[in-house]
């Protein structure tokens, strides 16, 4: 079977199923472990898939016109939940960054009595929360990513650079099996790099759902990060 036709059985199978391992799509098309994992990296790459807990799911027509509203209604109460617990980390008088992701969204409902705090984000959605609630807020400002609402690229990567951060707050796709943060968006990866190489101390937020995901771009080892803020269950593997 040519790779162009496994691409389309492959969808044919996700169009009747809403999940499927990737060692089951292996057994049914016949191929190897690595044919599938390289079949499912193009798809995810042409934003056609979603790649997950060692196996796939499509991405719906839905989510690909507007889905930054769809993923602020994944998990809503954990994000939140998430993002109560990480603002308590904040510390008055200092400059923290948050990311554009749905994940952090939410800190801005929680920091309002934080004293003398200044924040910097790439999210265009959080910034105009953030400013709404008095909160000294500087934007990125940048290429703008259309499907997340939020600044990257070379422009914003130098205007980080003018800044000794305190501490940022960011999330991303997920954590893989190898326990390397990871995105499928190369410009935020980029710029959460960047971020995080100018920052004092660096806090991931990550629910349940995102362990054991698979996504195109490596951020950085999970260990390496100061803090994590998770709902995820140390006994769960």
């Amino acid at each position: 079977m040519l790779k162009d036709e496994r691409y389309d059985e492959i969808l044919k199978i996700l169009d009747n199923e809403k999940y499927i391992s990737s060692q089951e799509l292996a057994r049914r098309l016949f191929v190897s472990m690595p044919t599938i994992r390289r079949d499912l990296a193009h798809l995810e790459k042409t934003k056609q898939i979603v790649r997950n807990y060692g196996g796939a799911r499509k991405i719906s027509d839905e989510y690909l016109v507007m889905p930054m509203r769809l993923r602020e209604k994944v998990n809503h109460i954990e994000k939140k939940q998430l993002c109560e617990d990480a603002a308590k980390l904040i510390k008055d008088d200092s400059i923290v960054f948050l990311d554009g992701s749905t994940t952090v969204l939410q800190i801005a409902e929680f920091i309002s009595e934080k004293q003398n705090i200044t924040v910097i984000t790439n999210g265009v959605p959080l910034s105009l929360m953030l400013i709404k609630k008095g909160i000294k807020t500087y934007s990125t400002g940048g290429e703008l990513i259309e499907n997340s609402m939020a600044y990257a690229g070379s422009f914003a990567e130098e205007f980080i650079r003018k800044f000794n951060i305190d501490m940022c707050f960011f999330s991303c796709q997920g954590v893989n099996e190898n326990g390397i943060i990871v995105d499928s968006s190369l410009p935020e990866t980029q710029l959460r790099s960047a971020v995080i190489s100018q920052s004092a101390k660096s806090v991931f937020l990550c629910d349940k759902t995102k362990f054991n995901v698979s996504a195109s771009y490596n951020l950085m080892p999970l260990r390496d990060v100061d803090h994590i803020v998770t709902n995820k269950n140390p006994q769960n593997n």
